[in-house]
């Protein structure tokens, strides 16, 4: 067997394949790109994915991480092998299914790169920051059926919402006719400092940031699109201080802090319609003071109502018109089978379990078995972004956009 100076197995060799508990399991060779927070927290995900869930198909493990050079000691320590050029990663052999965790404006190049390398990818959302580059995306995708095209849209890992989803596909409350959506952080409060968040090159203000956990919701548990919206968006504190890089005469990089304009909004009020006479409202917002990570949604039906709020995040609220004790019951949706029970058997879900099982969701699509409940895959992603442009345009505009003319 050939071997590397640890004395494991090359990837590019083939796949290792090892026995688990009596099922064959192959390995995959995972490289992630950005250890931020979100890189950081998947790192801990697929290291620990089989371990969780016995029967995960494919087994990932960690090969190379594309990082900042202050990053590397990190990425290390993480078990990747750090690497701080992007192309270099996306193009080795022992690359074989991308994780893309950079700021939104980086999802493009790193996107495309890796469809062109032949790798599987998974990207952070929304998928690009202008609907060009999302299209773009998407066909690309689309036109390597072999490979794996998925974005993490978390909140669909969450059992409650599951089990959402599954009450309506039953028509357990009839038509839907309205519904209520929102999405509140604070961290915009509290001084004048800016990250990449803030910048308009990078980021995406509070609806590409925020609002597209909610518009993704919406499909996934009621399967409706807003077909008609109309939007206002705001700044509160129009300048921030960015860390700005500057090239000095030496070629060497230099860090400075600069007061710029903020061309991003801080807050974002959608109205809209939807398929067969519904209609619904979606706020978000990083204003809301107190309010440190806070999102869910209210869907009444001719027949009933469900909500979901993130605080409590194991239980979905159910009201049944035809129930004769009238009144809501909250259901427990982390245990007994509602989905994602991993081997911890753990009553309460955290974000970490999120992670967790959208990355076995990713391993069980790449092995070309069922899901669950259905990744977000870069067409929906794509149709997210559509929803994104539209709320740009009313906003701008100061007019209702409809979605069939955003293309």
């Amino acid at each position: 067997m050939t071997v590397d100076a640890s004395g494991r197995r090359p990837f590019f060799i083939e796949y290792t394949i090892r026995l688990m508990g009596g099922n064959v399991m192959k390995e995959l060779a995972v490289s992630i790109l950005g250890l931020g927070m979100m890189g950081r927290a998947r790192s801990v995900a697929y290291d620990n994915l089989t371990r969780l869930y016995p029967d995960c198909p494919i087994k990932p493990v960690l090969s190379q991480a594309f990082v900042l050079p202050n990053e590397v000691d990190a990425a290390n320590s993480l078990g990747w092998r750090a690497n701080t050029n992007m192309r270099s990663v996306l193009y080795a052999d022992d690359t074989e299914y991308v994780d893309i965790c950079l700021p939104n404006a980086m999802h493009y190049a790193a996107t495309m790169m890796a469809l062109d390398a032949g790798k599987h990818v998974f990207c952070e959302k929304p998928l690009a920051i202008s609907l060009n580059e999302a299209r773009e995306m998407t066909e690309a995708a689309e036109a390597r059926p072999d490979l794996l095209n998925s974005v993490h849209y978390t909140y669909r890992r969450v059992p409650a919402n599951v089990f959402a989803r599954q009450l309506v596909q039953q028509n357990r409350f009839g038509r839907l006719l309205e519904a209520r959506s929102y999405y509140n952080q604070h961290w915009g409060v509290g001084g004048n400092w800016g990250g990449w968040r803030f910048d308009s090159k990078a980021g995406g203000g509070t609806a590409g940031d925020l609002g597209s956990h909610a518009i993704d919701m919406l499909y996934f548990v009621t399967g409706k699109r807003p077909v008609r919206l109309c939007s206002m968006q705001f700044t509160h504190v129009n300048e921030r201080v960015f860390t700005v890089d500057y090239t000095k005469e030496d070629g060497t990089i230099e860090k400075k802090q600069e007061l710029r304009k903020v061309e991003v909004d801080d807050a974002t009020r959608v109205m809209y319609y939807l398929p067969d006479g519904a209609v619904g409202t979606l706020s978000c917002t990083r204003y809301a003071q107190g309010t440190e990570n806070t999102q869910g949604y209210e869907f009444w039906f001719e027949h009933g109502a469900i909500r979901w709020c993130y605080d409590d995040l194991d239980y979905l609220e159910i009201y049944d018109s035809d129930d004769p004790q009238r009144g809501w019951k909250r259901v427990l949706c982390s245990k007994n089978g509602f989905a994602y029970q991993d081997t911890l058997d753990n009553p309460d879900v955290g974000y970490r379990d999120l992670l967790s099982a959208g990355c076995y969701e990713n391993m069980r699509a790449i092995a070309k078995i069922d899901p669950v409940a259905p990744i977000a895959s870069f067409r929906d992603a794509y149709d997210v972004d559509r929803t994104l442009e539209a709320i740009r345009l009313s906003a701008k505009n100061e007019t209702w956009i409809r979605l069939d003319e955003v293309k």
